[in-house]
C-alpha cells in the first residue's frame, strides 16, 4: 500500500479521493458528505483558518482509501483533526490502518499533540468505525446524536411555538442576518464564539478557546462567498442591544435541499427566557424564506446537553445515529 499526499489542484486525484467517501459514507442514514462542486472549491481554495492535507492510499496506481487532516491555524494549534475513508470493496486489508499511521506523521511533522476524529455508528450499536477507532488507540471523549428535522413536516407548528415562548423574552428582540453579519452584531458574535468551549459541553477534548475577531468574521465571510456557502444567523438582543444569544445555519449552494445547523448558545446570564427556542423557530422561518427548497436540517447535538436536545425536540428533530468524538496523543 502506498500513502500519498494529494496535490489540492489535481482536480482528477481529488475527486478520486471525494469519491471514496462518498462511496464510504453511503451506508449512512442520511447523505451527510459535501456535494462534489463543495469539496473542490474547499480543496482547491484552501481555508486561511485551517491547514488542509489530503492523502490518498494506493494499490498499483489505484486509490482505495482517502483521509483528510486539519491542522487549527489560529486556535488549537496542539491539535489535529482527521477523517479516514476506506473503498468499501477493500475494508479490513490494512487501507485504514495505513492512512492513520500516515496521518499521525502528517501532524507530528506540524507539531501537533493530538490526533481527533469520530466514528459514526447505529444509535443503539457499534460499527465498524467505532471499533477500528478502539483497536487504533482513540479514546472516546464525548458522544453526539447526529439528529435531523424535516423542514416541510414541522413548518405548520412553528407559529404555535413563537407564541408559546414570546412571553418568555418580552425583554428581547429577536433578529436575524443572512451571509453579512450586521457590524452592531460584531462584538457579541465574537463573545459567544469565545465562551463556546467553555459553556457547551466538551467532554474530554483537548480543546482550547478560541479568539474571535471581526477580521475573522469576515475573513470566514468572504470566503463563503467564494465558495457559495451561506450563513443563516439568528440571534437575542438585551434591552441596551447586546448581542446574547445566537444561532447559525449553513447551506451549500451544491445542496441547497439540506442545510447544517451549528452552534447555538445563550450566554448564561440570559438563560431561563426559552430564548434558544425563539432564535431557532426565526432561523428556520429565515432559512425557509431564503432557500424554500430545503427541507432538511441536520445537527448534532451532545447526549449531555439536555437544555438543547429539549430544544431541538419540541422542533421537531430525531436521531438517526450517533457521533463519538475521539481522540489520542501523538
Amino acid at each position: 500500500m502506498d500513502i500519498r499526499e494529494i496535490d489540492p489542484r489535481d482536480q482528477g486525484l481529488v475527486r478520486q479521493w471525494w469519491e471514496i467517501g462518498k462511496l464510504a459514507d453511503s451506508d449512512r442514514p442520511h447523505d451527510f458528505h459535501p456535494a462534489w462542486e463543495a469539496a473542490w472549491l474547499t480543496v482547491s481554495e484552501g481555508r486561511d483558518d485551517i491547514e488542509m492535507v489530503l492523502l490518498g492510499a494506493f494499490d498499483a496506481g489505484v486509490m482505495w482509501g482517502a483521509a483528510r487532516i486539519d491542522h487549527p491555524r489560529y486556535d488549537n494549534l496542539h491539535a489535529a483533526r482527521a477523517e479516514y475513508f476506506v473503498h468499501p470493496g477493500r475494508r479490513r486489508r490494512g487501507v485504514g490502518t495505513a492512512l492513520v499511521h500516515a496521518s499521525y506523521d502528517v501532524a507530528r511533522g506540524r507539531d501537533r499533540r493530538v490526533m481527533m476524529t469520530e466514528a459514526y455508528a447505529p444509535v443503539d450499536a457499534d460499527s465498524p468505525g467505532l471499533l477500528f477507532g478502539a483497536a487504533m488507540g482513540f479514546d472516546p471523549a464525548i458522544e453526539e446524536g447526529m439528529k435531523v428535522v424535516d423542514l416541510d413536516e414541522t413548518e405548520p407548528t412553528w407559529d404555535a411555538l413563537a407564541a408559546e415562548v414570546a412571553p418568555r423574552h418580552r425583554d428581547y428582540r429577536i433578529v436575524t442576518w443572512l451571509d453579512r453579519l450586521p457590524d452592531a452584531y460584531v462584538d457579541g458574535v465574537c463573545r459567544l464564539n469565545e465562551m463556546f468551549y467553555d459553556e457547551a459541553p466538551m467532554g474530554e477534548l483537548q480543546v482550547e478557546p478560541e479568539a474571535w475577531s471581526e477580521e475573522r468574521i469576515r475573513m470566514r465571510e468572504q470566503r463563503n462567498v467564494r465558495q457559495r456557502r451561506h450563513d443563516i444567523g439568528a440571534g437575542a438582543l438585551d434591552r441596551d442591544g447586546n448581542l446574547v444569544a445566537m444561532t447559525e445555519i449553513g447551506v451549500s449552494d451544491f445542496a441547497s435541499h439540506r442545510g447544517f445547523q451549528s452552534g447555538t448558545l445563550v450566554a448564561p446570564e440570559h438563560r431561563g427566557h426559552s430564548l434558544g427556542l425563539a432564535i431557532k423557530v426565526a432561523n428556520h422561518r429565515q432559512l425557509r424564506g431564503a432557500f424554500p427548497e430545503c427541507r432538511v436540517l441536520i445537527t448534532g447535538n451532545a447526549d449531555v446537553n439536555a437544555p438543547m436536545n429539549a430544544v431541538n425536540e419540541r422542533l421537531g428533530y430525531r436521531e438517526v445515529e450517533r457521533c463519538v468524538e475521539m481522540q489520542r496523543g501523538l
